[in-house]
């Protein structure tokens, strides 16, 4: 391919680029990067989405190679010619520290002691979730003692057991989601908080955040937050009061952190002022706030609720790009993709061969072809079948090449993942 790679040193890259053939574009792809400046191309500095015949032959008669960009397509499909794309400097490929916090969910193992670790923290920060939501409703009172004894457990191990306590928020349950969901925002919220190298207290603060941040939603009425249906202007307007409601409950309590009560209270201001309570910009806005609000609209969107269906990993993470700077902090959504993933353990995706099967692993060398297990449907659910890499079969150069052609929601397949995830922890000490 002709061109220099060299201006795209340095800058910040996403495992769902592809370096492809111009040759093989198509309609609805985004293009992200290509082999000279945008500013000798007829189009935005920001890159072009490909929506017309005339476009696609700009690229096809002009650039030798482009870069894709799958999250940002309209189009999601990966041409033959596609390889994972890392900017050059001296001609060697250019990775992210391989041991650096980011990258902690592609180096984590499913093993047995990881994986009854992680079922064991979770559980027990569950039942502490159940517990302040049950004191809060029966007394109107919080004790969050034996919440901070499970969040720092789970911040102590989170490095070797990350990649069970990422499997386990896609484990839903429809009539628990209220727990459920505080506690996925508190794993979630203490995983990017690693990620962004912050101490061990500012990681413990991001799961107590998380644990606490919809508490103002239990001094509601349940039919207005569980409501399947459209609401009025003045049940949204009541909805609205829960940030307010849960930073009245925790601000004059000495053992919780200001910055914790803080971040209850603005997890749903936007960056460009138009958020609630207060209408604050980004710059009045703690971190806190800004990680709380982004991984609270990642479990959200791909939670089952009484008035949403969920959908999938890639449309909420696409939905987040898209809104970056405007609902939420462009760095934090940039962070919680790296720190992600394509793919994340306990997802559920659609293989081109039109089996379904559940991601196991993933790793920083082969980001898009991680191992999955197979799933066989045993009367009206689907149970594990075998293991296969997706990075092995694909080198070996079986035909047909099997690779994920779709990322689904969770729960669109009847399986239970808690079973799988302890048989691949046996299987993995074997």
């Amino acid at each position: 391919m002709s061109g220099s790679e060299s201006e795209l040193d340095h800058e910040k890259l996403f495992e769902s680029e592809c370096l492809v053939d111009p040759a093989e574009l198509q309609i609805g792809h985004f293009v992200s990067r290509l082999d000279r400046g945008w500013r000798d191309t007829p189009f935005p500095l920001e890159g072009a989405m490909i929506l017309s015949e005339d476009t696609r032959s700009w690229f096809v008669e002009n650039c030798g190679w482009v870069v894709i960009d799958l999250l940002r397509s309209r189009n999601g499909y990966r041409p033959p010619s596609a390889r994972d794309y890392r900017p050059r400097a001296a001609g060697s490929p250019v990775e992210a520290d391989s041991g650096g916090p980011i990258n902690m969910l592609r180096r984590a193992r499913l093993t047995e002691k990881s994986v009854h670790e992680a079922v064991d923290c979770h559980d027990l920060l569950y039942k502490q979730a159940a517990a302040l939501i049950d004191s809060l409703k029966k007394s109107g009172q919080i004790d969050v003692e034996q919440a901070r004894l499970g969040l720092r457990k789970i911040a102590g191990s989170l490095e070797s057991n990350v990649a069970a306590m990422i499997w386990l928020t896609r484990i839903r349950h429809a009539d628990e989601h209220v727990a459920e969901h505080s506690v996925n925002v508190a794993i979630l919220a203490m995983g990017l908080a690693r990620s962004l190298e912050w101490d061990d207290e500012e990681i413990e603060r991001a799961g107590l955040a998380g644990l606490l941040h919809d508490l103002g939603k239990m001094r509601l009425d349940p039919d207005i937050v569980n409501k399947p249906g459209e609401r009025t202007a003045g049940e949204v307007a009541r909805l609205q009061e829960h940030s307010r409601i849960g930073f009245e409950l925790l601000r004059d309590d000495e053992r919780i952190h200001p910055e914790v009560a803080r971040a209850v209270l603005e997890h749903h201001e936007r960056p460009d002022g138009k958020g609630y309570p207060d209408g604050k910009h980004a710059a009045a806005l703690l971190p806190l706030s800004k990680l709380i609000a982004v991984v609270n609209q990642y479990d959200a969107m791909t939670s089952h609720w009484p008035f949403r269906s969920a959908v999938s990993h890639h449309e909420t993470l696409g939905m987040l790009w898209r809104e970056r700077d405007r609902r939420f902090d462009a760095g934090m959504v940039e962070k919680l993709i790296q720190f992600l993933g394509w793919v994340t353990p306990g997802i559920l995706v659609r293989l081109s061969s039109g089996d379904y099967a559940v991601v196991l692993q993933t790793s920083q060398e082969h980001r898009l072809w991680p191992i999955v297990r197979r799933l066989r449907r045993k009367g009206a659910d689907y149970v594990g079948a075998e293991r296969i890499d997706l990075a092995r079969q694909s080198r070996r150069g079986e035909k047909p090449v099997l690779k994920i052609a779709e990322v689904l929601p969770d729960g669109a397949v009847e399986v239970d993942l808690n079973a799988i995830l302890l048989a691949e922890a046996v299987a993995d000490e074997d």
